[in-house]
């Protein structure tokens, strides 16, 4: 299935993704470094009440925090700095989708100094970015 140095990571954000409190996307993030889990995150629903304000009506009038920032977000850039990122989106049933990290994303793992994200793309594949 994986190539087992990702297997672990992979199944880690799996099981976290079940305790994302926005049901229609569950993302699981992992950040990695030196083979250590520093941190995990989820995605969240209404996790700054502010930004919503300023949503147009026909959005779906949530604010969101992304699982890859929540991983990184209030750590030191010694800590990630020259790490690994691991997301994974699940359905209800558990299973792998694809969960490419977007360019806003990216942008704020590559300013934390993120060396690498690793997302899923369904069950039987992954997706390797440099960042």
């Amino acid at each position: 299935m994986f190539p087992k140095r990702h297997k672990r990571a992979l199944e880690l954000a799996r099981r976290v993704a079940f305790r994302s409190t926005y049901c229609r996307q569950r993302h699981g993030a992992v950040l990695l470094k030196g083979g250590t889990v520093r941190n995990v995150s989820t995605n969240s629903i209404n996790y700054c009440s502010f930004a919503g304000r300023f949503r147009p009506h026909d959005m779906c009038g949530h604010a969101t925090q992304h699982a890859e920032v929540g991983a990184v977000l209030g750590l030191d850039r010694s800590v990630t700095e020259g790490s690994i990122v691991y997301v994974v989106r699940i359905n209800k049933s558990g299973d792998l989708l694809l969960s490419k990290p977007c360019p806003m994303c990216e942008c704020i793992l590559r300013h934390c100094g993120v060396k690498k994200v690793i997302y899923s793309v369904s069950d039987k594949e992954i997706g390797e970015h440099r960042i």
